[in-house]
């Protein structure tokens, strides 16, 4: 895996928390349009599979939030159905491509820090033949 550019891996897994976190979108169809996108599948199918029953609640509670803030409306005001699915699918959006970006960022810096830890470490004493 350290073969591959650090640029590519962390793509894949950020576009594939991105497509975990909308709504209806998954690991099946993370593991679809791999690769289309010429990206690397088993990340990209991680990535999406970080959205999962267990976070599910805290995802669209958060996607209600943002959704919430940018649409300036409070928490508890409107409890209309159109509204709150309006609210949590733009906040869903948002926090698609926050945590997408999150996730590149993290995986592209954690592969340069360890392709910098294998450069420079240092090598066994290779002994001379006799």
């Amino acid at each position: 895996m350290m073969k591959e550019d650090p640029h590519f891996l962390a793509l894949s897994l950020g576009v594939g928390i991105a497509l975990g976190i909308l709504p209806g979108i998954g690991a099946i169809v993370a593991g679809i349009l791999a690769p289309f996108l010429g990206l690397n599948l088993p990340l990209m199918v991680a990535g999406a599979l970080l959205s999962n029953p267990i976070t599910s609640p805290l995802v669209y509670g958060a996607s209600y939030w943002i959704g919430c803030r940018l649409c300036q409306i409070t928490f508890l005001e409107q409890f209309k159905l159109a509204q709150i699915l309006l609210k949590t699918l733009a906040g869903n959006v948002v926090l698609a491509l926050a945590m997408g970006l999150a996730g590149y960022l993290f995986l592209f810096l954690f592969l340069l820090s360890m392709r910098s830890l294998i450069r420079h470490r240092p090598r066994p004493d290779r002994k001379k033949p006799l």
